[in-house]
């Protein structure tokens, strides 16, 4: 299980600026089981603990058009990409652009190789999610 921080942006050939459709402070999200698009799997896939990295990635690798994964996690979010991503055909191209901060990097006892992997359900996740920001609240004394 990986947490991480991002800000998401959507940079298309005929615009000078990115626009941004989804950020996050934290996110946990499960690594490698295909539920992200390749382009941030791969890249997050390199990263340290505390890394910051700009990840640029390509349509071949980025959203189907149908979407793909947890991520943005909101529907309004949800909605401003898919507007992008019908800009984005007009005008036939363009990338992905995320800033993401790999915070924490957690092993997942319940894969050892022998069990089928388990999708975790949003209120397990949420749950998860809120245990980890109360544990960085409480270790680091932030307000």
């Amino acid at each position: 299980l990986c947490v991480i921080s991002y800000k998401a942006f959507l940079k298309l050939p005929n615009d000078k600026e990115k626009q941004a459709f989804d950020a996050s402070g934290s996110f946990v999200i499960k690594h490698g089981n295909g539920r992200l698009i390749s382009g941030l799997d791969e890249g997050i896939h390199t990263m340290r603990p505390g890394g910051l990295r700009r990840l640029i990635i390509p349509p071949k690798l980025g959203f189907t058009q149908s979407g793909l994964g947890p991520l943005p996690r909101y529907p309004w979010d949800r909605m401003k990409l898919d507007s992008l991503l019908d800009k984005m055909i007009e005008q036939q191209g363009g990338n992905l652009v995320y800033d993401v901060r790999l915070e924490n990097v957690f092993d997942d006892e319940a894969d050892q190789g022998y069990y089928d992997d388990a999708e975790l359900s949003p209120e397990e996740m949420a749950e998860l999610q809120n245990k980890l920001m109360k544990g960085r609240g409480a270790a680091g004394g932030e307000a």
